[in-house]
């Protein structure tokens, strides 16, 4: 990490939520946070703006929806915490329900693994996190009922699409969400794609932070981004009396990173399914809701999602997948990828195989594939120097099997990276490529949603003449 005085706030010793609060008539929540020590303390307050319905939240979804709040509150804050990282977590002002401790503690344990190891901080593996115990809710209802429309989470890439395809192709009229800081035109045409209302969940960081992370005074950091969105996207979904939230997060992402201290440290760990066995219990028992949120794609991986989302051209123009990009997006509103980073690179590699150069290259604006400069990223995604890159890509196997895949194919076998890796891998085993292209089941996803992704699967597949 870049250098910076660590010792500067070496009195603080304890991380605390001291409080939020909600206007139903404006539909803004405000977080609060306070860094305490002997003689510091140290303050931050996040701002958040939910759109609100048509004639203003009806008063029965108050309870649960303020509920979910509470979670959320949780989750925002190990963005705040990383910023000093004391040995103590202490949200005694949030009372939890069972669960929702467990979720809590496992958050901040493993949604910051990655954080930890990045600063060699060991004591975030196993930080404390002090909370007062609440019963669970009393009253409990299913937001998978019949006639409540799903509300799909929009990030701009293949999963989502595939997902929001999924759902319009089996006749639902999906919603579609997004959590932003700047809402952006690319997402906003994307999210118009969709049958249903388009909704935007605005986040507004404390602005002291901010400044204090641009000067170099707060450490920067991996949060479970993840998380804290489908958590924004269940307090929206019960505020507008909507359905469950669907995600669109991948198989892949169960593969962690490393180990370090004996933990396994996975950038992805929000989007793994044990992350989200113990998302969806936390809202059940503290909130009082069944089928929340699920993963619609959680049984593919990386490789087959690329697949089903080359068997449409629809969204071509508007595809983005670059968190570099999109950190950019005020200085450079139009620009989709980066063309140098991890994500860019894995998402060129994983839909090659589907797509003749020319479209390819004509959606991400660089063929990756012919770029020499590109060869360290890909030898890295492939196993072959370091480790999987600390970014949203595919298993290791999935990039081997991917360039086998090219290594077969006229109109991919020259470029410069794929000669280069296919020289350098040994045969990719057949159980292994076997493995990449398992449909299992999305196990916390309805058996109605289910069908509807097998069904466009197989239609999708027909239409690449069942490749």
């Amino acid at each position: 990490m870049d250098w910076l005085d660590e010792s500067r706030f070496a009195d603080i010793h304890t991380f605390v939520y001291s409080g939020m609060r909600f206007d139903p008539e404006t539909g803004v929540a405000d977080f609060d946070f306070v860094h305490e020590g002997s003689t510091q303390r140290l303050s931050f307050t996040e701002t958040i703006e939910f759109p609100l319905p048509a004639g203003g939240p009806d008063p029965a979804v108050l309870e649960p929806f303020t509920r979910v709040l509470e979670l959320l509150y949780i989750a925002v804050g190990t963005v705040y915490y990383k910023t000093v990282a004391p040995e103590t977590v202490a949200a005694d002002s949030m009372p939890l329900s069972p669960a929702a401790a467990q979720w809590a503690e496992q958050l901040y344990h493993h949604g910051l693994a990655e954080f930890a190891y990045r600063w060699t901080l060991e004591h975030v593996l196993d930080v404390p996190v002090r909370t007062q115990r609440k019963a669970p809710a009393r009253q409990h209802h299913d937001q998978a009922a019949a006639g409540r429309v799903p509300v799909v989470a929009m990030g701009g890439g293949r999963d989502s699409i595939v997902a929001l395809e999924t759902l319009t192709a089996s006749g639902v009229e999906p919603a579609t969400f997004t959590v932003t800081r700047r809402p952006t035109a690319t997402i906003a045409e994307l999210m118009a794609q969709g049958p249903g209302p388009a909704l935007s969940i605005v986040r507004r960081p404390d602005p002291r932070m901010t400044r204090m992370l641009a000067e170099n005074v707060l450490r920067i950091g991996h949060v479970p981004v993840t998380a804290i969105n489908s958590m924004a996207g269940v307090a929206l979904s019960v505020l507008h009396g909507l359905g469950p939230v669907v995600m669109a997060n991948e198989r892949s992402a169960d593969e962690g990173n490393m180990t370090w201290r004996g933990r396994q440290i996975n950038h992805q760990w929000s989007k793994t399914r044990d992350a989200e066995q113990l998302f969806v219990e936390a809202v059940r028992e503290h909130a009082g809701i069944s089928t929340a949120c699920f993963s619609l794609l959680g049984g593919l991986s990386e490789l087959a999602i690329s697949r089903l989302f080359a068997s449409t051209t629809t969204y071509d123009a508007l595809l983005t997948s670059c968190n570099v990009a999109a950190r950019r997006v005020r200085e450079e509103p139009a620009r989709r990828w980066c063309h140098d980073c991890a994500k860019c690179r894995f998402v060129f590699l994983g839909l090659a195989p589907f797509m003749d150069t020319a479209r390819l290259v004509g959606i991400v604006g660089h063929n990756l594939l012919d770029d020499p400069a590109q060869l360290p990223g890909y030898r890295e995604l492939v196993g072959l120097a370091g480790h999987k890159p600390f970014e949203c890509v595919g298993e290791v196997t999935e990039a081997r099997v991917a360039v086998a895949m090219l290594a077969e194919d006229s109109r991919w076998r020259d470029a410069a990276v794929v000669a280069d890796l296919a020289a350098r891998l040994p045969p990719v085993p057949e159980s292994a490529t076997a493995q990449v292209w398992r449909a299992d089941q999305a196990h916390a996803a309805p058996r109605a949603y289910r069908h509807a992704l097998e069904r466009w699967s197989a239609s999708a597949k027909a239409t690449q003449g069942g490749s």
